[in-house]
């Protein structure tokens, strides 16, 4: 059964060289699939949607914090109110480039995470920070590829740095319109050499690497990190592949440590990219080791199915 699929038109072109919206299309075409293109930054992007009557929507949404939140109002409007199927999906995207809502659903469903502290009340905040063991991780709720993280390793340091958070001003993030304000997040600092980065489709891990960086404590790749896929830990394929049943998300990628062969979340998202600095290309033939073909393998298989109930 040939589906017809609304692609959302985005501009990964940016940074990882190619749209995803067209690899999608092509990978799609394969399937038998006849591919839409929508332009949701258009007035007229809902009439395009009904125009268009696709048997499901596929965004590329990213963290820019204004693309983010239209891709938030939009996602949600589209599958709560109009019952829209749309990838990622209101689940899938309301934790996205959030922290905090993370932080929630890690402990909710027991989920194994690094001992952190998140509060908004100033003398609790106050009594910790006299305290915390250091060096000790901050966090910005948002952020990608290590943005708004700083690992902090003096009282006098800390002090400082909440003094900003709760001053009328705010600690300045990485996008010069965002301030982090009126609350902490922090999180156990646990050493290693090398940390996580395994990506699940369905509850199948399809993807898993070592993210490996002498030069710094952040080990992500963007930052300068080095993929290395040997030797992947079992116990770390089932966390992720239990994050994903738990979550009930379509897809995923989970980033994380070994403590003592014990895996721990760090944080984990519904929309991934693949950096260029990667060279994905050199470890799995294909710049974006053939995620997005499985992701619409899994979307086409997932409908076609469906349609045969």
């Amino acid at each position: 059964m040939a589906l017809i699929i609304g692609l959302v038109k985005d501009e990964s072109a940016r940074y990882d060289g190619y749209n995803w919206h067209d690899e999608y299309a092509r990978h799609f075409i394969e399937l038998g699939d006849q591919p839409v293109f929508l332009d949701f930054k258009a007035e007229d992007w809902l009439a395009q949607v009904k125009k268009t009557n696709a048997d499901l929507l596929l965004w590329r949404a990213w963290h820019v914090p204004d693309d983010r939140d239209d891709a938030k109002n939009k996602i949600y409007f589209l599958d709560k109110v109009l019952g829209v199927k749309i990838f990622p999906d209101w689940n899938m995207y309301q934790s996205y480039d959030n922290k905090i809502s993370q932080l929630f659903l890690m402990h909710q469903l027991h989920l194994p995470h690094p001992r952190t502290f998140y509060s908004r009340d100033i003398d609790e905040i106050t009594q910790f920070v006299a305290n915390a063991p250091l060096p000790i991780v901050s966090k910005s709720s948002e952020g990608a590829c290590g943005d708004n993280v700083r690992l902090i390793k003096e009282r006098s340091e800390l002090e400082k740095h909440v003094a900003e958070i709760f001053s009328d001003k705010g600690l300045q993030t990485y996008f010069p319109w965002i301030k982090q304000k009126g609350y902490v997040y922090f999180q156990e600092y646990i050493s290693v050499d090398r940390d996580l980065r395994i990506i699940t489709i369905g509850d199948k891990v399809e993807l898993a690497f070592w993210r490996e960086n002498p030069n710094s404590w952040k080990k992500n790749i963007a930052g300068g990190g080095k993929i290395n896929p040997e030797e992947i830990p079992e116990s770390a394929k089932q966390l992720a592949s239990d994050l994903a049943v738990k979550t009930g998300f379509h897809w995923c990628a989970s980033d994380m440590l070994m403590k003592e062969e014990v895996p721990y979340l760090l944080e984990f998202s519904s929309v991934f990219g693949f950096s260029r600095a990667g060279n994905y290309e050199k470890y799995f033939e294909s710049p974006n080791a053939f995620i997005l073909k499985k992701q619409a393998a899994y979307l086409h298989k997932l409908f076609t199915n469906e349609s045969k109930k």
